[in-house]
């Protein structure tokens, strides 16, 4: 080595212990600020965190806060199907609360939501109803928060929130979707396969700007080909032994606890019930598990068939198969058959139990749900346990079942009254005495008077019709599908070709703003064209009750509403002149706050002023609807404003009004003539 090389080697000293850590430390903290910066900006442009489930809007003139329940506020739970996630019907209620309101937050999945019924018809319309006849002079808000496609898992953070908002008693309706929802065990979205344990900080992750911004990147878009359903599925075989089961069971009575605590937290009773299914009607929908018996299976299988009227056939396939779920259900069709009840019912609860696609709750997560009340201090209303007492097969079937899991109309009646029936063991001033609630009317006058209707019969059908149309629900019912079908054919042949189309035009329709347009209001539309006004009066009454108010569809039927019965009685009430007010309130409100994209606000708040004679104050609103709007929808806004200003002497105006039309409006054009035609020669 040359001396120069040594003394360099003799003069290089090692950095102190404290600049290497500093180094280190810079070394570590860069990328880390980077991915910081990134997050930052990311959630500059609207990327991270979960939106609310309730926001609040702005007070009103009355100085109440609006508030509004956010259909889209799951979005974030679907990561890996974000253009179909589950959404919760909108609704609004006031802060405070108004003196003398019992206020209730019905909390669960699309089964709570009152799918596939209209709104008008879920059993949150019914336990109103109910509670509204059980307690004279006292104002029942029931406050529907049921979410398609959820498992229990994302639920705490809506019920934490809605905590804040003054409620008097929550009743849950929870665990359908504890396999398949979002955050279920075996769903697309599947971190619910993780411990219960692990899934804050999971949700915590996936609210980061950065995941979403990477979950969309990666996204690989939604095939509107399929339903929700079908896209929701994670794994298509879950075994009776599988563990995906138990933690199913683990998960629902870990995350119904928690949201039991977060009621008794803020001092509010709870009322948990059990969920029924389709355990009688509805065959196995997954696979069959045909694997042979365990070595002691055989003998196990023998001793429960010893003495049981059921044929050779099924009792050869139990033995060969004792895991199967559709020897099973055939055991329960073969033993109700007989009269054997008690049997049947424990077949079709076993059947259901191995059916290997899940898709409805099994003995375990039942359990869970009779614990976690326990447990926790509340009510139990056992609605699964009610629905097999009432079904003449031991189990549940299509009398209260529309499908897999969802109630029937008859069924979303009787969650309600088993619901009210529970209410008898609440303190003041929730108790429902058990005579007052045995004197209630029956389901049918309620269902009546929410406006039950052919049309959303038809609706319901053809709803059915799609889910049971998906090919593993169809491969063991063939036969519901099949009833379901030709129970919509016959429907839509009876209907006149005008009609036929509207129900078409439904059918096709994508879900706008959280839920589809309602088929009373489309086939109202038409019925008024066909001067059949009466009928069109009818269910426009029922479009305003399945839409939520402060929205242009409500503004839309009210005003149909009322112009119908100004046809039909020559003129309005004072009470229909206030309910015309109450909607410009509304629009004014809505406008208020830039709610105006498609003028249909405007529209309608003009067309409720002119029905109240108000013929100057329509013109501002009619004149802003005019440039948002197109084709028809602008030619009914120009016949509002031409009448308008015919009314209040500007003939002027409604001269170039049509003049401008002649000109310009295409096909349209004879129209602006006719409306020329009106006016007095120049």
């Amino acid at each position: 080595m040359s001396d120069l090389a040594q003394r360099s080697s003799e003069t290089v000293q090692p950095l102190p212990a404290w600049k290497r850590a500093l180094f280190l430390a810079i070394t570590v903290s860069l990328p880390l600020l980077a991915l910081l910066v990134l997050e930052v900006v990311l959630r500059l442009f609207g990327w991270g965190g979960y939106p609310p489930f309730i926001r609040e809007i702005d007070r009103l003139p009355s100085g109440e806060m609006l508030c509004l329940v956010e259909h889209g506020s799951f979005k974030p739970y679907f990561f890996a199907n974000p253009e179909r996630p589950g959404y919760t019907e909108s609704a609004t209620f006031v802060m405070p609360k108004p003196a003398g309101t019992v206020r209730i937050f019905l909390v669960g999945e699309s089964a709570a939501k009152g799918y596939p019924q209209p709104p008008n018809l879920a059993m949150s319309a019914f336990l109103q109803a109910m509670l509204s006849d059980a307690w004279p002079g006292t104002r029942v808000e029931v406050i529907n928060l049921g979410t398609t496609a959820v498992a229990s898992f994302p639920l705490i953070y809506q019920v934490q929130q809605a905590a804040a908002y003054s409620p008097d008693l929550f009743v849950f309706y929870v665990g359908n979707n504890e396999f398949f929802g979002a955050y279920g065990t075996a769903s697309i979205n599947a971190s619910g396969g993780a411990p219960a344990w692990a899934l804050p900080w999971l949700r915590a992750a996936r609210g980061l700007a950065l995941v979403q911004a990477f979950d969309q990147w990666t996204y690989r878009g939604a095939d509107h080909g399929k339903t929700l359903m079908e896209e929701m599925i994670g794994q298509t075989f879950l075994p009776a032994d599988s563990p995906l089961r138990e933690a199913a069971a683990r998960n629902l009575g870990t995350h119904l606890g928690r949201m039991l605590d977060v009621a008794k937290a803020v001092g509010v009773p709870a009322i948990v019930c059990t969920t029924a299914s389709n355990e009688a009607g509805m065959g196995p929908l997954g696979e069959d598990d045909t694997r042979g018996p365990s070595p002691d299976a055989g003998t196990g299988v023998a001793k429960e068939m010893a003495g049981s009227a059921v044929s050779e056939q099924i009792r050869q396939a139990l033995q060969r198969t004792p895991r199967s779920a559709l020897a099973r259900f055939n055991l329960g069709k073969a033993l109700a058959a007989v009269g054997d009840i008690k049997g049947a019912r424990e077949a079709f609860l076993d059947a259901r139990d191995l059916d290997t696609m899940p898709w409805r709750p099994i003995r375990a997560t039942e359990q869970a749900i009779r614990d976690a009340a326990k447990a926790h201090g509340a009510v139990l209303c056992d609605v699964a346990e009610r629905f097999r007492d009432l079904s003449a097969e031991g189990a549940t079937s299509w009398r209260l079942m529309d499908d897999h899991v969802h109630p029937s109309l008859e069924g979303q009646a009787e969650v309600a009254r088993a619901i009210v029936g529970c209410m008898s063991a609440l303190p003041a001033p929730l108790t429902v005495p058990e005579q007052v609630s045995a004197a209630l009317p029956d389901d049918a006058a309620y269902a009546e008077r929410f406006g039950s209707n052919p049309w959303d019969d038809w609706r319901v059908r053809h709803t059915i019709r799609t889910l049971l149309g998906v090919s593993f629900m169809k491969r063991n019912n063939a036969e519901a599908f099949e009833t379901a079908q030709q129970s919509c054919r016959q429907f839509e042949s009876a209907q006149p070709a005008y009609v036929q189309e509207v129900l078409e035009s439904w059918k096709t329709a994508r879900p706008h703003a959280g839920g589809m347009r309602p088929l009373t209001g489309m086939v109202a539309r038409v019925l008024l064209r066909e001067k059949r006004t009466a009928e069109a009066l009818a269910l426009y009454e029922i479009a305003c009750r399945q839409v939520p108010q402060y929205t242009s569809w409500y503004l839309e039927y009210v005003y149909f509403t009322l112009a119908c019965r100004e046809t039909l009685y020559g003129s309005l009430t004072e009470s229909d002149r206030d309910l015309a007010n109450v909607g410009i309130a509304q629009a004014k409100f809505l406008l208020a706050h830039g709610n105006s994209e498609s003028g249909l606000t405007e529209r309608y708040a003009g067309r409720l002023h002119q029905l109240r004679g108000e013929w100057a104050e329509s013109i501002p609103l009619l004149l802003a609807a005019r440039p948002k709007m197109a084709a028809q929808d602008l030619v009914a806004c120009d016949q509002a404003l031409f009448m308008s200003y015919m009314r209040t002497g500007n003939i002027a105006a409604a001269r170039a009004l049509a003049d401008d039309g002649m000109r310009n409006a295409g096909p349209f054009a004879p129209i602006y003539r006719q409306l020329g035609s009106q006016l007095p020669a120049r």
